[in-house]
């Protein structure tokens, strides 16, 4: 698809929408992206820890745990003068509450993706009524999918009805405001991607639009080498291809849907995982560079590439793993650990190792984020 338009995809993560932070973090992603004449998605999560509310809601049926979720929106809007949006948002939340007693699947997607629904209002009205900002909101923009409830799989008409409603809107306005998380089945029933699924529609968006720039932006710098809840000295990647970036989402290395990077691979689109306020950040791009990138660890039945009932997977991610070189090395080291299974990426992005014990996987993985660092420059 040839490029028509200089648009930029920027997805902002629900950890930086905070109440008090949304004007201020919207405010500056506009100003990184408007000042070349071009245009700007706005992919927008739940705020922080919205949708684990809302699911407690449906899941528990308690009506009152949606005060709780709509509460975040509400202060903003208090805070933000922004009194008819407030008014809306509480007639979301008395709709919502009448919801969480229907035992049907899609009333369960239904009720946990309007924390993207409620931030797309919230970023479209901050924009527009308090900074000024030409922005528009498009609440349907034509993720089409299956009833695969809670992980909805896309179907391929998207891409023209993507293409359609996000160019028209962007003929009438400088930056567009669309939820992520959500589609719309062919019976018009919303839908869930499934968890990190924000991530997902951006990249979605970035690919059908063909977009010159996606960037992810979340609470820290980029993409870190290791999890620095473990990893004591885990520092930034610079850059990782697509594929590697894929593969790090499988395997969780940061909280990326599965198949955030799969519409990326082959594509053109530059990509960086960044801060708002920050001048660094992880360039995901196409050529390798060959070095080991990171390291990551994950529980049973949260790691994609294996299929995992017990233990914890333990994975080097890196385009060079397909090489004898560096799987030597790897292996001598999980080796040292005693008899573990290891599996390799067919792909040769990855090697995993198999550990029953929490404590020998955290050893293991501080050892191999040593050999890792031990490599980037």
């Amino acid at each position: 698809m040839p490029r028509t338009l200089n648009v930029t995809v920027a997805k902002v993560g629900g950890s930086l929408l905070r109440p008090g932070e949304v004007d201020k973090v919207l405010g500056k992603v506009v100003e990184r992206h408007l000042a070349d004449d071009g245009k700007l998605v706005i992919v927008v999560s739940a705020m922080k820890g919205v949708t684990d509310t809302l699911i407690r809601a449906y899941d528990e049926g308690e009506p009152r745990l949606i005060e709780d979720a709509i509460q975040p929106y509400l202060t903003e809007a208090q805070r933000l003068s922004l009194g008819k949006l407030g008014s809306v948002i509480e007639g979301i939340g008395a709709r919502l509450k009448g919801l969480v007693s229907i035992r049907e699947p899609w009333a369960r997607d239904y009720v946990i993706v309007h924390g993207e629904l409620l931030s797309t209002m919230l970023a479209e009205a901050a924009l527009y009524n308090s900074l000024g900002v030409d922005t528009g909101a498009v609440y349907d923009a034509g993720i089409v999918t299956n009833e695969d409830w809670g992980k909805a799989s896309v179907l391929g008409v998207s891409s023209h009805y993507v293409r359609h409603r996000l160019t028209w809107a962007l003929s009438r306005r400088s930056v567009v405001i669309v939820p992520g998380f959500l589609g719309i089945s062919l019976n018009g029933r919303l839908t869930s991607l499934g968890r990190g699924g924000s991530d997902y529609t951006a990249s979605l968006i970035a690919s059908y639009l063909n977009a010159p720039r996606l960037i992810f932006y979340t609470d820290v710098e980029g993409i870190m080498t290791g999890d620095p809840r473990i990893i004591n000295d885990a520092r930034l990647i610079p850059s990782l291809t697509h594929e590697e970036a894929y593969v790090a989402s499988l395997t969780g290395a940061k909280k990326f849907h599965p198949g955030t990077f799969k519409p990326l691979i082959d594509s053109d689109v530059h990509v960086v995982v960044t801060n708002p306020w920050s001048s660094s950040g992880t360039l995901i791009m196409s050529k390798c560079i060959n070095t080991p990138k990171l390291v990551s660890i994950s529980e049973a039945g949260s790691i994609g590439l294996v299929s995992l009932k017990s233990g914890y997977a333990v994975t080097v991610v890196g385009c060079v793993m397909g090489l004898d070189e560096f799987r030597r090395e790897v292996y001598l080291i999980i080796d040292s650990y005693g008899p573990i299974d290891v599996i390799n990426d067919t792909e040769g992005n990855a090697v995993t190792s198999i550990v029953k014990d929490q404590d020998v996987a955290v050893k293991l993985a501080k050892e191999l984020h040593r050999w890792v660092v031990s490599w980037i420059r």
